[in-house]
């Protein structure tokens, strides 16, 4: 694969991921938040919904397609 394809795949990357460190959940290339409070954050994406349980959940950064969410993270369901 060229060079070109792999910039090419990375600028228009819309798969949409998560990574969790240290109570920071950093989620990219969602659609919409459907429900919020500090013990649920329910997420929609391409694929279906992501339901983040915990306790004290904030969202930290929000832009067009990606947040990052911090509290005591305890389950992570993707349907």
């Amino acid at each position: 694969m060229r060079v070109f394809d792999y910039l090419d795949r990375y600028l228009v990357d819309d798969e949409y991921k998560i990574t969790l460190t240290n109570n920071y959940l950093n989620i990219i290339n969602y659609l919409e938040i459907m429900d919020f409070s500090n013990k649920e954050i329910t997420i929609k994406h391409a694929h279906g919904l992501t339901i983040i349980k915990g306790n004290n959940l904030v969202v930290s950064k929000m832009m067009n397609d990606e947040l990052l969410i911090k509290g005591e993270i305890k389950s992570i369901l993707i349907k």
